[in-house]
Order: C-alpha cells, then sequence, then structure tokens
C-alpha cells in the first residue's frame, strides 16, 4: 500500500507541473510556420536547387555581343556552363514581324569565346531597325539588342 501511495504522489507532482506558456507555443508556432515558408520560397525560386547541382547550372546562357550587318554575321557569346548548338536565326523587323529566317548549325562553347553566326540579309532593307534572334537545338532563344541596316556601299 505504501508504493500506490507513492505513485499517487508522483503522479500528483507530475500534473501540477506546468508546461510552456500559450505564448510561448504560439511563438514556437509562428517560428516554424515561417521557415517554412522560407524553404518553399527557396526551393519555388530555385534557389536550393542552384545550391544543390540544379537549377540553373545546366541551362543555356549565352549573350550576343553584336550584330556585323556588312558581314551578315552575327557575334554570340556562351556565358553559361553547357555548349549550345545554334540551328535557327531568325530576322525581325522593328515591329516584331519575322523578315527572314533560316538554318545553320554553329557550337558556341563553354568557354565564352565570341563566335560569328552566319545570317543571311539580303531581305533587309536600308536604313530599317531589325533584331536577330538565335535558336538552339534544346529550344533556347537569344536575342540581339536592334541595329539599322546599313546602306549599301557605292
Amino acid at each position: 500500500m505504501g508504493e500506490q501511495r507513492g505513485v499517487k504522489n508522483s503522479m500528483k507532482s507530475f500534473r501540477s507541473r506546468r508546461a510552456l506558456s500559450p505564448i510561448f507555443a504560439t511563438l514556437i508556432l509562428i517560428a516554424i510556420a515561417v521557415i517554412a515558408g522560407i524553404v518553399v520560397y527557396m526551393f519555388t525560386s530555385g534557389t536550393i536547387a542552384a545550391m544543390t547541382g540544379g537549377g540553373t547550372a545546366g541551362q543555356e546562357k549565352a549573350a550576343i555581343q553584336g550584330v556585323n550587318a556588312v558581314n551578315a554575321t552575327v557575334l554570340a557569346q556562351n556565358t553559361g556552363g553547357v555548349d549550345i548548338t545554334i540551328n535557327t536565326w531568325i530576322l525581325k523587323s522593328a515591329d516584331g514581324n519575322i523578315v527572314d529566317q533560316g538554318a545553320v548549325s554553329v557550337l558556341l562553347p563553354t568557354v565564352g569565346t565570341l563566335t560569328e553566326v552566319p545570317i543571311d540579309l539580303s531581305n533587309a532593307v536600308a536604313s530599317q531597325s531589325y533584331t536577330v534572334t538565335l535558336v538552339s537545338t534544346k529550344g533556347g532563344s537569344f536575342v540581339s539588342s536592334s541595329f539599322v541596316m546599313p546602306a549599301p556601299a557605292a
């Protein structure tokens, strides 16, 4: 009987202890929700994927450094981590209409060297503004800044 009394006393002292205050419990739940929100945001924005080797590391990135209208070439540079093969060029007028397009096969190596991509400017009109879009085999498109077609040399 003495043992039962000891168990009852220990149960009584256990029940008399207070748990966390409701304020502290609420603060802990808010902190957990904020941390979960940050993790979800980082995952959806690609931050975690980029840190773990995925994300934009394998994407094609290129910059068109200029268009040489006299020689009918586009100077493109690979700025990403993977080789890019350009298979199509598109010449567009200032209002966005396609003037001409053609097939080409040019590799932009990952080293970042300037590479000439040949295009056909025979349908371009002198003194008009144009842009060139290069399209890769993986579907990436890289647009030049606008340029004005020079008048033919006399």
